[in-house]
Parts: C-alpha cells; sequence; structure tokens
C-alpha cells in the first residue's frame, strides 16, 4: 500500500508560491545589468511569496549556518540600533532602511537559489541580461538605440545603456569574469572560441567605450584575482604578469581611457595644491577626509542611521556639491564607520572576508566567480558605495547570495 500522502490544497499553494519566488529571484538577476523596474518587480514578488511559500524550518537550516549570514543580520541590525540616537529626520531614516533592507533579503535569496539548478538559471539570467547590454553598447557607436541612456555615437566618447557608465562597468566586469569561466568550462571548441570572442569584446567596452574609470580599474582588479586562483602555483606570478601586460596594451590603445587616467592625475594634484573639490577625485578625496573626522568625533558608535547627512552639511555649504557628497562619501567603509563607528566598519569587513572564505572553500565555476566578485566590491568599496547607489546594489546584494547559495558545511562542522 502506498502510503504516500496526497498533497493539499496549502501544499500546492506553498509550491506555487515557492516557484514563484525563485523564478523571481533569477528575474531579479535579469534585471540587475539592465531593468531597475524588472528588479522592483522581482523583488516586491520575493517579498509576497517568500514568506507565503512555508518550508520556514529547512529556509532557517540553509540561513543559520550561512557565513555571511550573521555579518549581515548585524549590518542591519547597526542600521536599525542607529535610528535610537541619529539627528537625522524620518525621511532620511526610512530611505536608510529600505536601502540596507537588502541584508536581510540577501539571505532569502540563499534559500532561494540553494538548488544547484537555480543557480544556474540565475546566473544564465546575469548572462543574458549582460548580453544584451554588451550587443547594444556596440549598436550604440553607429546608431541610436531606443533604451541608451546615452545619446552619442562613434567612438571616443561614452556609451552606457541601462544605467550610469559606472554600474554598467561593474555589472561587464563580472560579466567578462563569467565569460573567462564559460570558455574554461566549454567542452567544444566552437563554444569556448564564441566565450572567448564574448570576453575580448566584454573588456572592450569597458576600456573603450565607458566614460568611468571604475569599469578600468574594477576589470583589472578582477582579471588579477582569477589570475592568481585559476592556474597552478607555480604559474601565477607568470600570468599576473602577463594580465597586467595586456591590460597596459589595451589601456595604451583607448584615447578615452588614456584621456581619464591624465585628468585623474590633474585632479589629484588640484585637490592636494588647491583644494579643488569640483572634480570627480578632488571630490571624493574631499569626502573620504571628511567622512574620516566624522569616525574620529564618534569611534565607537558613530553618528547614527543617516548621521553621515546630517553632519556633511556642516562640511558643505553649496547645494550643488552637498547634492553628490552630502548623500554618501562614496567610500563604503568610510560610510559605515561615519555612521555606526567601529562596530559598523568591523561588520562590512566581517561580511566580505566570511564572503571571500566561503568563495574559496567552493569548488569549480563558483569559486572562480566568488573570487573575482569579491575583486571588484573590494576596489569599488574604496571609491563608491556598493551597497548604497542604486544600480549597484541591485548588482552586488543580488550576485553575493547567487554565488554562495551552493555553499555548504564541511562535514568535520557537521559532526
Amino acid at each position: 500500500m502506498d502510503n504516500a500522502r496526497a498533497p493539499t490544497v496549502l501544499d500546492r499553494f506553498q509550491s506555487s508560491m515557492d516557484v514563484t519566488a525563485r523564478w523571481a529571484a533569477v528575474a531579479l538577476l535579469l534585471g540587475a545589468p539592465t531593468s531597475i523596474a524588472l528588479v522592483n518587480i522581482a523583488v516586491l514578488l520575493i517579498l509576497v511569496c517568500w514568506p507565503l511559500s512555508g518550508r520556514y524550518a529547512e529556509k532557517w537550516a540553509l540561513i543559520r549556518r550561512h557565513p555571511i549570514t550573521l555579518p549581515s543580520l548585524m549590518l542591519f541590525a547597526l542600521v536599525l540600533v542607529g535610528i535610537t540616537y541619529t539627528d537625522a529626520p524620518r525621511s532620511t531614516i526610512g530611505s536608510h532602511l529600505y536601502v540596507y533592507s537588502k541584508f536581510p533579503m540577501m539571505l532569502m535569496l540563499l534559500t532561494l537559489l540553494h538548488e544547484p539548478r537555480w543557480q544556474n538559471r540565475a546566473l544564465v539570467g546575469f548572462a543574458v541580461g549582460s548580453l544584451i547590454t554588451l550587443v547594444s553598447t556596440y549598436a550604440n557607436i553607429w546608431v541610436q538605440v531606443p533604451w541608451s541612456d546615452s545619446h552619442q555615437r562613434g567612438f571616443g566618447v561614452s556609451h552606457n545603456i541601462f544605467n550610469d557608465y559606472i554600474a554598467q562597468g561593474l555589472a561587464m566586469s563580472f560579466f567578462t569574469a563569467l565569460a573567462v569561466v564559460y570558455a574554461l568550462e566549454a567542452k567544444g571548441r566552437g563554444a569556448r572560441l564564441a566565450w572567448t570572442v564574448v570576453t575580448v569584446f566584454a573588456v572592450f567596452s569597458i576600456t573603450h567605450l565607458l566614460q568611468g574609470r571604475t569599469g578600468q580599474v574594477v576589470v583589472l582588479a578582477m582579471f588579477c584575482a582569477l589570475a592568481l586562483v585559476s592556474v597552478p602555483v607555480v604559474w601565477r606570478w607568470r600570468s599576473l604578469a602577463v594580465v597586467l601586460v595586456l591590460m597596459a596594451v589595451l589601456f595604451a590603445s583607448s584615447p578615452l581611457l588614456r584621456q581619464r587616467i591624465l585628468s585623474a592625475v590633474a585632479e589629484f594634484s588640484q585637490y592636494v595644491d588647491s583644494g579643488v573639490v569640483s572634480t570627480s577625485i578632488g571630490a571624493r578625496l574631499d569626502m573620504w577626509k571628511n567622512a574620516s573626522e566624522m569616525f574620529v568625533a564618534s569611534p565607537i558608535w558613530g553618528h547614527g542611521t543617516g548621521g553621515y547627512r546630517v553632519y556633511s552639511l556642516q562640511y558643505y555649504n553649496d547645494a550643488g556639491q552637498c547634492a553628490i557628497s552630502c548623500v554618501h562619501p562614496h567610500n563604503q567603509f568610510l560610510f559605515f564607520a561615519a555612521e555606526h563607528g567601529v562596530f559598523g566598519l568591523l561588520a562590512y569587513v566581517w561580511l566580505l572576508l566570511a564572503a571571500l572564505a566561503a568563495g574559496l572553500s567552493l569548488q569549480g565555476r563558483y569559486r572562480l566567480l566568488t573570487v573575482a566578485f569579491m575583486a571588484i566590491l573590494l576596489v569599488d568599496s574604496f571609491i563608491n558605495g556598493p551597497f548604497w547607489v542604486t544600480t549597484e546594489r541591485h548588482f552586488f546584494a543580488s550576485m553575493m547570495p547567487l554565488l554562495l547559495a551552493g555553499w555548504r558545511m564541511p562535514v568535520a562542522q557537521t559532526r
């Protein structure tokens, strides 16, 4: 006699909610490089369907042992605690709660993408979105692509499509790593050649077709990280040297990049010599200095949730400058340090180290991709706000749980 229990109406409902939430996670990764609207729809579906899908004991078992769980929850807890002693208005507090709600949501994504087939589907979703972006970038050289954010044609200008050039450079840098991994995994010569060509076109789009310096810096860091973990130990330094030489050749061949490098040197000198803050480099250096002073003024607990915005008004009287510099200091480490003190700084460092350690314990493609991803995240954490800026946090807060969703506790720890 078959003792299997027939599924009830509740079982079928929870199963449909679970599948919907998982497909929403796939859509989230598809939208990360292409559409904020798609990301928002996917997030809404996850928030509705995830709690209705049941299996709470199973979900909790996956979440509670994962290396990124405690640092993610600690960061969000610090944001909540910081509300009790901040001088920020409610609107600023509300925006912080909304932005940093991505930390607990990352834990939800761990449960949705835990199975290898869903990991692969989400990764393919990101690849499809990135390919659409890449094709549109090259098409934008010769024709006016209707959905392009930039409206310039030809070479020597920026061709960012769905997002700003910084966010596109970050996403395309990781897509480059994904293309490299796909090429390494390819079993046929044709597939390997195809993904190699995609890699070349992706790198060229970052170095020659995007205005910002961030993409060029992170793609170099990404390749260096891959060179250190993807080849035998005896070849590591040689492969790293090859990467540096190839990137130097690419950089030398890009008039857009050469101009950006020269302007960066000039902007740095202008800030050091005359305190000029109207340039990209000068503004960043000034924000870093002021955020460091805020941290020193309250090193233990910081100035509370939204405190950076309140106290930055003391540094920036010009409305135009404040519209940029009073929002965040373009450095995620200093942002957490200024608002949440040493606890916030250490919690963020803990998250990065825990994610890297978990990635290094993986095998195959996800080990390589996590190392590449963490190199991109680390560099961007020093010069931008990867978990604050809208277009960036969608990418980082969805890609980290995707790459680490397949992490399993080592056998020795389960005994």
